[in-house]
């Protein structure tokens, strides 16, 4: 890779640039600063951002994440294209399909898919506004459409954006030796200077802010689950100090990982954690109190009706009423934004894991195998979950409405053998919450590193700390509104980062049109 042209820094932290390093740290030492100070005016300053652009830009948000959608399809389909390959034709891929498909998730919203998988649909069935509109809240007629809702969320407005980041950063690094950063997916639009512009600073710094925003937030879930999680199995009531003194072990660990790089502990962590999350899944299907047949009638009805009613899925605004109801904002925008805050990160980090592989299986890995899992995924635990609310043996609603990351432990625990279910799931959460932080630390590293290669092992340790502190302190101090809300003011940039994401790939491969042949 080529290097920046600004002077650069060495020393414990390695070799970086002072002019990415400095204003990323220091910007999030001030928002750091802020919610310790003043946690109720922060958590406001953050909420009044979401409100606004909740109230005024919903409209566009949703039409990106429905141009990227689109954009992901056109990339699979198009034939002088697809077998273009990162790296050059003679590159061959680092990691077998399953490894990467494994770290693809570890790395993006696995530790969601934990926490939200049972309890998601549930929040659907009893407030959605297309299932109130047909009458059918909190009945088994409105399930298919919450667990749809489920997959929309998690599968349809997250991955394909991820993967159309991931194709602009990392064509442009392999094809014209440019650094992993995020504004090196700009190149079809700034040309050589895409690593040095104003625009490109600005964009490689709140890029690592949207990060920390983003990942913190699962982080800040992840440490009430694993509070919960530890009253449950072992009896360990924790306070603040002891959420700290998780957050530490997590962090140990994840340094342990690091240490190791992504293509060994990374790897072997997302390759374990993968196993772990398939045998829940199986036992979901099969020791739970749902019937089997239950269970795979719902996942036959959901995806045709996820199929079928794609275009809904891509524009859907509740623009029938006068004032539209928050729920899309709550939910739909929402996640559309939640998941722009991760494009930087996982746009870096699939880049840098799927060299060697073509725009082809590109896609197919990174967009249509994760849609595909997710809805396998949310269709299998929503309807356990669903089916144990309807049949009354839990009531499982009134549990997720205070506390939604009790639901897996909850589901789980009425299974046989449900002590040992639940320890493989905080196992399982637990692996996906420190391959999660080691993913984003990696790519902050290399956001103010000169290129892929030159990230310290101090320098992923102290953004994986500022990632796991960020969200340590604002579950304790701010709550999770807060740390919601600087998610969401973190990936508003990225709804226009998109748009030139999706411009700057069309004319990087249009350029080339007449040599596709050799290009990497």
């Amino acid at each position: 890779m080529n290097t920046v042209t600004h002077p650069q820094r060495s020393g414990i932290l390695g070799v970086f640039d002072h002019k990415l390093f400095w204003p990323s740290l220091i910007l999030f030492a001030i928002i750091l600063a802020f919610a310790l100070i003043a946690p109720e005016a922060c958590g406001a300053f953050f909420a009044s951002i979401q409100n606004f652009v909740l109230t005024n830009f919903s409209w566009l948000i949703l039409a990106v994440g429905a141009a990227a959608i689109l954009f992901s399809l056109w990339m699979l389909l198009n034939r002088p294209f697809g077998q273009i390959r990162l790296g050059g034709e003679d590159c061959k891929p680092e990691f077998s399909f399953y490894a990467w498909v494994s770290m693809l998730f570890c790395a993006g919203l696995g530790t969601g898919f934990v926490i939200f998988g049972a309890a998601e649909p549930l929040y659907h069935l009893y407030s959605a506004p297309t299932i109130i509109d047909a009458g059918t809240a909190g009945t088994p007629r409105a399930v298919p459409e919450a667990i749809r809702l489920a997959v929309v969320n998690w599968g349809l407005f997250g991955w394909p954006l991820f993967c159309t980041a991931g194709w602009a950063i990392g064509y442009a690094a392999y094809r014209y030796k440019k650094p992993l950063r995020t504004s090196t997916g700009l190149y079809g639009i700034l040309g050589e200077r895409c690593n040095d512009t104003l625009i490109s600073k600005i964009v490689d710094v709140l890029a690592g802010v949207a990060t920390i925003g983003g990942v913190a937030m699962m982080i800040g879930l992840g440490v009430a689950s694993i509070t919960f999680a530890l009253k449950l199995l072992f009896g360990i009531e924790l306070g603040p100090v002891g959420q700290f003194a998780v957050m530490l072990g997590l962090i140990v660990i994840y340094i342990l990982s690091s240490a190791s790089g992504i293509a060994k502990g990374m790897r072997l962590f997302s390759e374990s954690t993968g196993y772990l999350a398939l045998f829940l899944l199986v036992a979901v299907l099969f020791l739970g109190n749902t019937p089997i047949t239950y269970s795979l009638n719902m996942l036959l009805q959901v995806t045709g009706e996820f199929l079928f009613r794609l275009p809904q899925n891509l524009f859907w605004t509740d623009a029938t009423q006068i004032a539209p109801r928050p729920w899309s904002g709550t939910w739909f925008i929402f996640y559309i934004l939640w998941n722009m805050s991760y494009v930087p990160f996982t746009g870096g980090f699939i880049a840098r894991i799927s060299r060697g592989r073509t725009m082809r299986e590109f896609v197919f890995g990174t967009a249509i195998v994760p849609i595909a899992m997710c809805l396998l995924w949310f269709t299998i635990w929503g309807s356990n979950a669903c089916f144990e609310q309807l049949s009354g043996y839990q009531p499982m609603w009134q549990v997720v409405k205070e506390n939604p990351e009790q639901a897996l432990y909850m589901l789980l625990g009425s299974f046989p053998f449900g002590s040992v279910l639940c320890f493989v799931a905080f196992i399982c959460f637990c692996g996906f919450a420190i391959t999660t932080a080691d993913a984003a630390s990696h790519f902050i590293a290399r956001q103010v590193a000169p290129g892929e290669e030159h990230s310290s092992l101090a320098m992923r340790v102290l953004w994986g700390c500022v990632i796991g502190m960020t969200g340590i302190i604002f579950q304790v101090t701010g709550g999770f509104s807060a740390i919601k809300s600087l998610a969401i003011s973190g990936g508003t940039l990225f709804v226009l980062v998109m748009i030139a994401y999706i411009v700057s790939i069309w004319r990087m491969m249009h350029a080339e049109l007449p040599t596709s042949g050799s290009r990497s």
